[in-house]
């Protein structure tokens, strides 16, 4: 008896990792496919302010400013505007030096990222600044000549949200950095492609967005979590707006190359996910059924759906069972079964080269995975940490490499 429990038990869970797999392979599928970017109008004309909010982000923040110096787009039709958020450094300084507008915050609430991205975006939007779009970017950002030129296209299309490609720049300066970069191409690929296909809205990413100026005039900043990218586009979706991805706007930005680095941002991210699963999912899953809404509902599965780390371990722990199972209790049913479980966990091995063969990725990409089952341990340990202290973290500043060199930009 309690052997047919236990089988009915793992059978269960095999169902539901077949299910969470079908779903993850049918959008790598999808994404093979690249629609055509809309056509080139005779000229720019959509008014930008380029938004970037930085933290003591001085021996980065002049590299980003030259880049965008460099934009293939008229200069009459963009500004930048850099938010000093409670700088303890040379910031805002670097930011007049860059040729960009400097806003010194220095009042309460403090301590996320969402905080100064308010605050600015209500002094950027106002009828009087005359600005058509507003593109966000992180301060490290290095930043395509063309990606301006190319959102104006989408935006004259009939975009209003748009998310550009995010690409790590500095996958040579450690394994854990390519496998990050690693982890950012399947991203793009995977999530935000597939979903361009679809229709379906794409996960912001908080680097490379570009919001129309009537959207935020609107709704506002929506996000408020330690990930408050990916929140304002959940909320946006429950409001009927899509973000858009666009594959040819490219940004780079560095990736920590450290575990001891790589651990806060880690955690703040893993924290964030927990954070908005308890205020999203349920209005997601309402809002899906309300507007009969796939796009809404595919939103809600994304929240919802354990990370490919998660579900990869749990195909380890159900094969091993399976295993163990047919072993005490022989028979025909149990090798079957065995062999089932065995063939669903080689499918979640094989899924991320499946990703990187549909991106065409170079062989380093390849090479990486070599880091994957240390990485996944470790990504595993946080997802644990995070569900058991969660109120014990809070966002950290990501180092950069600069830093570390002791070398400015």
């Amino acid at each position: 008896m309690v052997a047919l429990v236990v089988s009915l038990l793992l059978s269960l869970v095999q169902g539901v990792l077949l299910v969470c797999l079908g779903y993850q392979v049918f959008l790598a599928l999808v994404s093979v496919r690249r629609p055509q970017a809309p056509r080139a109008p005779s000229a720019p004309r959509t008014r930008f302010a380029l938004a970037i909010p930085a933290h003591n982000e001085g021996m980065v923040l002049s590299a980003t400013l030259a880049q965008l110096g460099q934009q293939d787009y008229p200069a009459e039709l963009f500004d930048v505007h850099v938010v000093a958020d409670h700088c303890t450094d040379h910031t805002a300084e670097v930011a007049q030096q860059g040729g960009a507008s400097a806003h010194i915050r220095d009042s309460l609430p403090r301590g996320r990222k969402a905080y100064a991205l308010q605050w600015l975006l209500d002094r950027l939007v106002g009828e009087e600044r005359g600005y058509d779009a507003v593109a966000i970017f992180d301060a490290d950002s290095l930043v395509a000549p063309d990606f301006l030129r190319i959102m104006d296209r989408y935006l004259r299309a009939g975009g209003e949200v748009l998310q550009g490609q995010h690409i790590v720049s500095n996958p040579e300066d450690s394994r854990l950095a390519a496998v990050a970069a690693v982890d950012m191409r399947l991203n793009n690929r995977l999530r935000n492609q597939s979903r361009r296909n679809l229709g379906f809205a794409c996960r912001l990413m908080g680097d490379g967005m570009v919001f129309g100026v009537e959207v935020l005039r609107r709704y506002g900043w929506l996000g408020e979590t330690l990930i408050e990218d990916r929140e304002q586009g959940y909320e946006l979706l429950l409001r009927g707006i899509r973000a858009t991805y666009v594959p040819e706007a490219r940004s780079f930005g560095q990736a920590a190359s450290s575990w001891r680095q790589a651990l806060p941002q880690r955690l703040r991210w893993y924290r964030g996910v927990v954070d908005m699963q308890r205020r999203l999912a349920g209005r997601l899953l309402a809002g899906a059924l309300r507007a009969r809404s796939l796009a809404v509902l595919d939103g809600a599965i994304e929240l919802l759906m354990p990370s490919y780390t998660f579900l990869l371990a749990v195909s380890v722990v159900n094969l091993g069972l399976v295993a163990g199972l047919a072993w005490l209790v022989p028979g025909v049913s149990g090798m079957l079964k065995v062999g089932g479980s065995a063939l669903l966990c080689a499918g979640w091995v094989l899924y991320p080269l499946l990703g990187l063969l549909v991106d065409r990725a170079p062989g380093w990409a390849f090479q990486a995975l070599l880091l994957g089952p240390a990485y996944l341990v470790w990504r595993l340990w946080i997802s644990v940490l995070v569900r058991l202290r969660p109120d014990k973290i809070a966002w950290v500043r990501t180092r950069r490499r600069e830093e570390q060199d002791g070398v400015s930009l």
